[in-house]
């Protein structure tokens, strides 16, 4: 995948990419103290560039399994992006450290019960008492059709 690819963005919704990993102990054990500590650090630091990515985010799961100790969940409009980061995490720890034992793939849809420019204006007037036309009022309108956008 080349990082000039054109964004695979749907025209509704955003990907969700579930990644679920074993991790290889005997593989991990095959590493010196100082190489552990520096992939530990290297996922660390790759998961809060993967946070800082604009309209993305991801979470980090500790599974209470037999079958994966570690999972991501990954939300992205992008699904370029979403397979760029998938291989960058199964790499993070070392080669054939993260084992994958199952992932799914989902794109998300609109809620139904998204709250109108009108619902929220009403909000902003009776329950937090922000007058029309104020400029706080303008702005916490300005801030909820950003969110909406996304």
């Amino acid at each position: 995948m080349n990082k000039n690819d054109a964004p695979l963005v749907p025209e509704q919704g955003w990907h969700c990419l579930h990644l679920f990993y074993r991790i290889e102990h005997g593989q991990w054990q095959l590493l010196s103290a100082d190489e552990q500590r520096n992939a530990k650090v290297a996922l660390s630091s790759l998961v809060q560039e993967i946070r800082a990515l604009e309209s993305t985010q991801l979470l980090t799961l500790s599974m209470v399994t037999p079958k994966a100790d570690l999972g991501f969940m990954l939300i992205t409009p992008d699904l370029h992006a979403a397979n760029r980061i998938e291989k960058q995490l199964s790499l993070s720890l070392g080669a054939d450290v993260l084992v994958p034992v199952y992932s799914y793939l989902s794109l998300t849809e609109e809620s139904e019960y998204k709250t109108s420019a009108e619902d929220y204006a009403a909000v902003l007037e009776n329950e937090q008492k922000i007058s029309r036309g104020t400029p706080e009022f303008e702005k916490s309108m300005g801030a909820f059709e950003e969110r909406m956008k996304h």
